[in-house]
């Protein structure tokens, strides 16, 4: 098959090439540096034969002409590719019956037909968005191939295009007796809006394991930085049905600061124990007693009690004795939050075994990118982001989610059966990287050490 024929030629041509550089007097670094760069030419050189032997195969195909008739031949297009950039021609199509034009070879690479830059570049400067800035990525990605540095725009539409693909069913249900789920969120600048939004943060897990360094085990993270309350949790929910034996699991506990839009969780979480996280609580009451430290022990002796009269009466008498409006305000505000959350306050009494990490994992997981320094987003830019983030600490790779999204292109059948007879035609014969080598001057020179060894590595059917 001539595409196989031409991609060993280039590839003889790239050892010629490297052959040259390790007889010239350079260093290692330099030597490294120029074998990037051959191998990227010879990347795009390659993807160039493919996609125009493709383009020869369907226009010799019989399949293809029942239904599609040739417009015009040689239409030149170039895509950038994370080896640079590839430049082809392809024939353009008209349909029969709808009169529809197409180019063919495009739609079977699954090539936008107004696309100038390759899924899987892009997929790649998503991966790199969700640790650092639009514009840094691009950077990153170009720092050994110039050609590679794209605007931050196309990073944003890139960011904003960004969703999760659904999770295959697993073989076997879980079988676990409690499950933890906690949340919490981070505070975002949403361009064109006064006040920040929040971007809500829920994972669950079934416990925490290990001594020194502890994690969470199997612990499964979601994001919104727009979904509703309720469809957050119904994808959580949703979740839970999927992959556990809802039969085997007893007790499920949802650890929080006690927001309205945590709690509408326990709709969607069948008698589901709500926990207040220590940490909230702790604050709440710091900041009301600051100015009457006397009172935290008897606030907390009242807590621990179960006595939720003895804890009010103590923050009355922090009320009384303060003398600032907005001191007032803040103890106000605490005893408001210990009587709204109290059945919550009673079950981390009686359930110390339970904690709480969200504010943590908020910090780590969505204030890192989102929120740690100024910086304002678009409201789809802020959710793409949040659901990266997700990914990343899912442990899954986020190249996988993205090139999901994007509708699969059929098996290059014309080329995948050929492709294969070829070279095991070549195998048996063991021609494959030999037939051609006289092409490269220094295997027909004078005997030397590279000239031994890169023959002894042929022989191996290494090159």
């Amino acid at each position: 098959m001539e595409v196989v024929r031409l991609v060993e030629e280039k590839v003889l041509s790239v050892t010629a090439k490297v052959l040259e550089m390790i007889e010239g007097e350079i260093s290692y670094q330099s030597f490294e540096t120029g074998l990037k760069k051959e191998l990227d030419g010879l990347g795009c050189e390659i993807l160039k034969l493919v996609l125009e032997e493709l383009d020869q195969e369907l226009l010799k195909s019989a399949e293809r002409k029942k239904e599609w008739v040739v417009e015009r031949k040689g239409d030149g297009k170039a895509i950038l590719t994370p080896f640079g950039t590839v430049s082809y021609v392809r024939t353009y199509y008209q349909h029969k019956e709808s009169k529809k034009y197409r180019y063919l070879v495009d739609q079977k690479a699954g090539i936008e037909t107004h696309s100038r830059v390759s899924e899987n570049l892009k997929a790649e400067l998503v991966d790199a968005s969700a640790v650092m800035s639009y514009e840094n990525a691009t950077v990153e990605l170009s720092r050994f191939n110039s050609v590679l540095k794209l605007s931050r725009q196309t990073v944003s539409s890139c960011i904003k295009g960004f969703s999760i693909k659904e999770a295959p069913e697993p073989e076997k249900k879980r079988k676990i007796s409690v499950l933890y789920i906690e949340a919490d969120e981070d505070h975002i600048k949403i361009r064109g809006h006064k006040k920040k939004s929040i971007a809500k943060l829920v994972y669950l897990h079934e416990g925490v394991t290990g001594s020194k360094r502890r994690h969470l085990k199997n612990a499964k993270y979601f994001t919104t930085a727009q979904k509703s309350s309720d469809e957050l949790w119904y994808e959580i929910a949703a979740h839970i049905a999927k992959h556990y034996d809802l039969e085997a699991l007893e007790t499920i506990y949802l650890c929080a600061d006690g927001g309205k839009w945590i709690k509408v969780g326990l709709e969607y979480l069948y008698d589901a124990i709500f926990v207040l996280d220590k940490f909230h609580m702790h604050n709440s009451i710091k900041v009301a007693t600051e100015h009457a430290k006397e009172l935290r022990k008897a606030i907390y002796r009242g807590i621990y009690k179960l006595d939720q009269e003895k804890v009010l009466q103590n923050l009355r008498k922090a009320f009384d004795q303060a003398e600032e409006p907005a001191r007032k305000e803040r103890i106000l505000n605490t005893t408001k939050y210990i009587k709204n959350n109290w059945a919550g306050i009673e079950a981390q009494v009686k359930h110390p075994e339970v904690g709480c990490s969200a504010e943590g994992h908020v910090s780590h997981i969505l204030s890192a990118r989102m929120s740690s320094r100024p910086m304002a987003w678009s409201s789809a830019g802020a959710e793409g982001m949040v659901q990266i983030r997700a990914v990343k600490a899912n442990g899954e790779k986020v190249k996988d989610h993205y090139l999901a999204r994007r509708k699969e292109a059929p098996v290059i059948v014309e080329l995948k059966q050929a492709v294969k007879k070829e070279i095991n035609r070549l195998r048996n014969k063991k021609m494959l990287g030999r037939e051609s080598l006289h092409n490269v001057p220094l295997f027909n020179g004078a005997s030397n050490l590279t000239r031994s060894a890169l023959k002894g590595l042929n022989e191996r059917m290494v090159i």
